[in-house]
């Protein structure tokens, strides 16, 4: 019995150990984000994208793809807008998956959002 939970006791030490040092490890690498993105859905069953970005001097482009990958919506933003929010609407889009993706100086940010078609249900009532 005694050498059961030492033996469970060594294992939990270990794996604990390289977990720590796993995540030690993924904090280094990080790097600080050029901006930053809020995508939302509103009350009226459109999108919001919201971007923040820490340099004013570069250009954002908003792609929205199908996916296939084909981009379906496409907005380069200008320079000089350091905050900015664009509401997509996806009315007119078919059902499916698509991915958001906002681009500022090299670096990319995605969100991915599903479609659906809401299916009806009949109701037959005898009166």
């Amino acid at each position: 019995m005694k050498n059961s939970i030492k033996n469970i006791a060594v294992a939990f030490a270990f794996v604990t150990s390289f977990a720590f040092a796993a995540n030690a490890e993924n904090k280094e690498t990080k790097k600080a984000s050029a901006f930053g993105t809020g995508v939302y859905i509103n009350k009226g069953g459109k999108i919001n994208v919201l971007v923040d970005k820490a340099d004013n001097n570069a250009a954002t482009t908003i792609l929205v793809k199908n996916e296939q990958g084909e981009v379906v919506y496409r907005e380069v933003v200008e320079k000089g807008n350091q905050k900015f929010g664009r509401q997509l609407n996806v009315k007119d889009l078919e059902a499916g998956k698509y991915d958001i993706d906002v681009i500022s100086k090299n670096e990319t940010q995605t969100k991915s959002f599903q479609l659906s078609d809401q299916k009806t249900e009949r109701v037959l009532t005898i009166k």
